[in-house]
């Protein structure tokens, strides 16, 4: 605004100068030339071309006068007269034979300013004077939208305050006041919200000591920028409005050269920025808050993050070391287990995960390597679980969820093992047990109520020649399919503890179950069920006591209940049997072996009698 100020009373002189030669000029010449006749016409300059044309009225009075100033033989200036006293001045200044520029008079005093845009044709400017021709008020378009969006008010001729529309939305957004014609304070509003986010204070030469900021909107300023000699030197954050600074920012030459941060509002400056050239050159960062630096961050030349030393574990000792090209991650190395040998090392590819690398044994070759897709999930492992030097295991991902697992669990260099997965559960595991290239073991682990079902197929004809049902790792029923038949021809259960404590078989080929076995917690045999007529009826009792048997019932009349018996020594040698011969569930007659192998027959009687 000192400028501005500067050129209107420049341009006052200026004004005045060309206004009076005119003037008396035609004062002091002799009456009988412009007398002669009411237009007179004037080579001012003597180059042959008519410069100056002056209008009289019938009582030889000026009226208006026309000048050339470019010697284009176009007249671009001209003043109007009433009773002999400038009234107004129209000029052309870009001599396209278009007023741009007109000042009024009143008492020979210009009274007002106006200036069109020689693009629109619109005015843009427009200045008002006090009575001593000093500027009172000017009204500016800087955005040649056809609003005055900048006004500035003076008092006596200086500029004291001014007021500015920066979006046009016809509020004022920006207000600023002046001394001596140099800024003094500037508020700003840049929303138009009605609250000042901006507040800048100037020094006696006008250039800027102070601003206040609020940058968040909240209403509260909370940054605070001083400047030395106009030039920013520091720079203080409030961000919790506290009354304590929590960013400090030293500036030279208006760029930054240190910055200090308090991450945890504890007063103490926990990450510390240095700056070059005003970039960022390097930084310590203490994330744990114990007074000690754990991050050290490197920057390049163009202000991009080099490399980060990284202390995760607060042990003094760095542990995670990531390098960068041009701001974006390249290489990671880390020190998982804390053991002070960095053991994993991580690749970026257009700074995401692309492979990663594990060291397990610390020999300097990777024993894990993790493949990753474009959005960083895993897609292959590879492993050497045996550490000697081979892959043996395969894990395959999809959309970063596992869904098999591939081994070689004999370490000949074939796959005999694989795992399936369903939404990342084990689902499947077969097995080449004989490493002949076929899988002839699979385990099932979504075979309802089991936790686990394994199948033994050596002959690969779906038809499992065994079956082995788990539940929580226990061993609850196995099934055995002898002839290939794909029907089982045993069964054995077996309770929580996994001890058995029934089997059914089919011992003939019957096609079904045709004897029953119960146990004791000893798994020994106690009781066994047959179907000798295959009727799908027990017909057959056998008895058993530490593993020998001690007495067969049957049921020869298929009525369900026995009606023969036999009962053995411990050496399982028949010494009696039992008939029932009108079944009505008792003995009739009964059979007594001798020593030598024959038997003798006893009545009823008698047998009654034997039996107690």
């Amino acid at each position: 605004m000192k400028i501005t100020s500067r050129l209107i009373t420049h341009y006052l002189i200026l004004f005045l100068i060309m206004l009076i030669i005119p003037v008396f000029c035609i004062t002091f010449l002799p009456g009988q030339i412009w007398a002669k006749e009411d237009i007179v016409r004037r080579d001012t300059d003597e180059d042959g071309k008519i410069d100056q044309i002056a209008f009289f009225d019938k009582r030889s009075k000026l009226i208006r006068l026309e000048s050339d100033s470019n010697a284009d033989e176009i007249m671009d200036r001209f003043q109007y007269y009433e009773d002999e006293q400038i009234k107004r001045v129209e000029r052309d200044t870009n001599y396209d034979q278009k007023i741009d520029i007109w000042d009024y008079f009143e008492a020979g005093k210009r009274i007002r300013h106006e200036r069109a845009s020689t693009d629109t044709g619109r005015i843009n400017q427009i200045v008002q004077f006090d009575s001593e021709e000093r500027p009172l008020k000017m009204q500016k378009d800087t955005s040649a939208d056809g609003q005055f969006d900048s006004i500035y008010y003076f008092e006596q001729g200086k500029l004291s305050r001014s007021t500015r529309d920066t979006d046009g939305d016809g509020k004022v957004n920006v207000w600023q006041t002046y001394r001596d014609d140099k800024p003094l304070e500037r508020r700003t509003d840049q929303d138009g919200d009605g609250q000042i986010e901006r507040m800048t204070f100037f020094d006696t030469q006008g250039l800027p000591k102070k601003s206040l900021h609020d940058l968040d909107r909240d209403g509260s300023m909370e940054v605070v920028r001083t400047y030395r000699e106009g030039i920013l030197c520091e720079q203080k954050k409030d961000l919790d409005q506290d009354g304590k600074f929590e960013i400090v920012t030293q500036f030279e030459n208006g760029e930054p050269v240190k910055q200090q941060k308090d991450a945890n509002a504890d007063d103490r400056f926990d990450i510390i920025t240095w700056f070059k050239n005003g970039k960022p050159h390097y930084q310590e960062k203490d994330t744990n808050f114990d007074e000690k630096e754990d991050v050290f961050v490197y920057f390049d030349a163009k202000g991009f993050v080099e490399k980060t030393e990284e202390d995760t574990k607060y042990t003094g000792r760095i542990d995670r070391i990531r390098t960068y090209c041009n701001g974006v991650p390249a290489k990671e190395i880390y020190d998982a287990d804390g053991d002070g040998f960095k053991e994993t090392i991580t690749f970026f590819k257009q700074g995401k995960v692309s492979v990663q690398t594990q060291d397990c044994n610390k020999d300097g070759k990777a024993d894990v390597t993790i493949y990753f897709n474009d959005r960083e999930e895993k897609e292959k492992v590879e492993s050497d679980t045996s550490l000697n030097g081979k892959l043996d295991t395969w894990e395959y991902y999809r959309n970063g969820k596992l869904f098999r697992i591939e081994k070689d669990d004999e370490g000949d260099g074939t796959i005999g093992l694989k795992i399936f997965f369903k939404n990342e559960k084990k689902q499947k595991l077969i097995r080449d047990k004989d490493n002949d290239g076929r899988f002839e073991i699979t385990q099932w682990f979504d075979k309802s109520p089991w936790s686990m079902v394994m199948e033994l197929d050596a002959d690969l004809d779906e038809k499992p020649e065994g079956r082995y049902c788990y539940k929580e790792g226990v061993l609850r029923l196995k099934e055995i399919d002898e002839d290939g038949d794909g029907k089982p021809d045993l069964k054995e259960y077996y309770n929580a503890q996994g001890k058995l404590i029934r089997s059914e078989e089919d011992e003939e080929g019957a096609g079904s179950f045709t004897i029953t076995w119960f146990y004791n917690d000893a798994e020994e045999a106690i009781l066994a069920e047959k179907d000798n007529n295959h009727d799908n009826c027990i017909d057959t009792w056998y008895h058993y006591e530490k593993g020998n048997l001690i007495r067969v019932e049957e049921d020869t009349n298929a009525d369900g209940k026995p009606d023969l018996w036999e009962e053995y020594d411990e050496s399982e040698a028949l010494v009696k049997r039992g008939k029932d011969l009108n079944f009505d569930g008792e003995a009739d007659i009964w059979e007594v072996e001798s020593g030598q192998g024959e038997s003798e027959k006893v009545g009823e009687w008698e047998s009654e009698q034997v039996r107690k």
